[in-house]
């Protein structure tokens, strides 16, 4: 026999309150858009992106959003040129936008150089990124805000930002954006580089933000 109590009661709400909501059914979140890619190949049921060669390239997703708050994270496999770029754009700005620093509508993190930008300006720093690390991203097209972490610790850096309450969120975003993945000719670009994305076909490895979409739907 159970026994409830007004303890157990408390410890409930208080789960419902910090644990991840549930992921997005599986194989329904999005995908990178094999008609966006440039200098690089899509596998993994177009969420793995390698890079071919050195010069620019990328992949983004096709699921733009202009409302609502998402939560999804990246893998990184290999990337060595400073400024390859994992976030968010509109669909006007482009792969070497993101990847130099360029004025536009952008706002993500460069794994190698360890700073998170937004339209050329720095809103935070991750420290540098190894193969291995998760870079998880928030999306918040209601306060148009984005915090990112590297394996689950701070966001955007600092103990004190977090997007449950929208403290400390980065990113000068607006209109309809999605995740894009920008790949880089400056530092030691190199053929074979990728990510991998998760917009929510599996498990998390991170809690999402309370509030929050467990992934980017299609």
């Amino acid at each position: 026999m159970v026994e409830i109590t007004a303890e157990s009661i408390l410890q409930c709400r208080v789960n419902s309150l910090t644990s991840p909501p549930p992921v997005v059914d599986p194989g329904g979140g999005a995908a990178f858009d094999p008609a966006t890619v440039s200098n690089a190949i899509l596998s993994n049921a177009n969420l793995t992106i390698t890079r071919s060669n050195t010069s620019t390239g990328g992949v983004a997703s096709t699921a733009y959003k202009n409302s609502g708050k998402y939560y999804f994270e990246v893998t990184i496999g290999a990337s060595h040129a400073t400024t390859d770029f994992i976030g968010i754009k509109d669909a006007t700005v482009s792969y070497g936008d993101i990847t130099n620093g360029s004025a536009g509508n952008y706002a993500g993190y460069w794994p190698v150089h360890g700073s998170t930008v937004t339209s050329g300006t720095g809103f935070g720093g991750l420290g540098s990124a190894s193969a291995g690390d998760i870079i998880s991203v928030a999306v918040d097209l209601v306060n148009y805000a984005v915090w990112m972490r590297r394996n689950g610790g701070n966001w955007n850096g600092t103990s004190t930002a977090d997007p449950a309450t929208n403290n400390g969120g980065g990113g000068a975003i607006s209109g309809s954006l999605a995740p894009v993945i920008g790949f880089s000719t400056l530092g030691s670009p190199t053929a074979g580089d990728n990510f991998t994305a998760n917009f929510g076909a599996t498990a998390f490895a991170y809690a999402v933000p309370f509030g929050f979409t467990a992934g980017w739907p299609p």
